[in-house]
């Protein structure tokens, strides 16, 4: 049987060579148009608010996982925050920083959500790359 398929081999390694690189979170409103076929970081729907700035937080703590035989998944230990902030987001575009700001994942919160002069934190859990 042969299979058509990438090696998962090969997709850990293009994961492993982007290890180091810088990769951030921009949070967006419900105006924003971001989808599989968003080509990278864009201000367009790009929230503006108090205690946000354009480009959003760096993440940290990148790991590589193998939840599956024919899956790779990136994970971020470490919550993003943006202290004491004013914001309503309906989702977030990763990022590479280092790579051209090329999209990584689009993320959508399923509704907006709000922080008034608080905390606004976002949680990562896996984000699977599979298939590519």
């Amino acid at each position: 049987m042969i299979a058509q398929s990438i090696p998962t081999v090969f997709k850990i390694a293009l994961m492993e060579a982007m290890a180091a690189d810088v990769f951030r979170m921009a949070l967006y409103t419900s105006d924003a148009e971001l989808g599989p076929a968003t080509p990278g970081y864009t201000t367009l729907g790009e929230v503006q608010a108090q205690g946000y700035s354009a480009g959003g937080q760096v993440l940290t703590g990148f790991t590589l996982l193998r939840p599956a035989a024919r899956s790779v998944a990136i994970v971020w230990d470490s919550p993003v925050l943006w202290p004491n902030s004013t914001i309503t987001a309906r989702g977030a575009l990763i990022y590479n920083a280092s790579r051209g700001n090329v999209a990584v994942a689009v993320l959508d919160f399923g509704k907006d959500i709000i922080s008034t002069d608080h905390e606004f934190e976002v949680t990562l859990s896996e984000l699977g790359v599979v298939g590519f």
